[in-house]
């Protein structure tokens, strides 16, 4: 997610993570929040860096937690990878919605471009019909 085109969509993810953290933090207390933002931040570290101190530090925060903690650490990161796949939805959908009044061609993945690849290459209806027929299709 580089491109200026996503930033509304890292604005989106920000803005979920936060709201999560509020809720977090409302619900569960600083504490909680604190030890799921220790953990969230030294993933991080270890991830983008390849840091060997911060895959030490997570392994020991990860080992201490007690089975109630697990499960509200677990909880949270997966609250925030639903919320993610939301925002990821309706940046898709944001996307979309652009390329069709801005009167795109279509875009490569999509069944429009796919058609007109299909229609460019000459293919006959026919042997489109017998493509769809194919055993491996599911709408047959």
């Amino acid at each position: 997610m580089n491109d200026e085109k996503d930033t509304p969509l890292r604005e989106d993810v920000r803005l979920l993570g936060r709201l999560l953290g509020d809720t977090v933090r409302a619900l569960r207390g600083e504490a909680v929040f604190d030890l799921i933002e220790r953990i969230r931040q030294t993933s991080i570290r270890f991830r983008r860096n390849a840091d060997q101190a911060a895959h030490t530090e997570l392994e020991a925060m990860l080992d201490a937690l007690s089975h109630d903690q697990t499960i509200v650490v677990v909880r949270a990161f997966s609250y925030f990878s639903h919320l993610a796949n939301l925002a990821e939805d309706q940046h898709h959908i944001r996307r979309s919605r652009s390329h069709l009044v801005a009167g795109s061609a279509p875009r490569e993945g999509s069944m429009a471009y796919s058609l007109a690849r299909v229609f460019e290459a000459g293919l006959a209806r026919r042997n489109c019909r017998l493509f769809l027929r194919a055993p491996w299709c599911r709408r047959c």
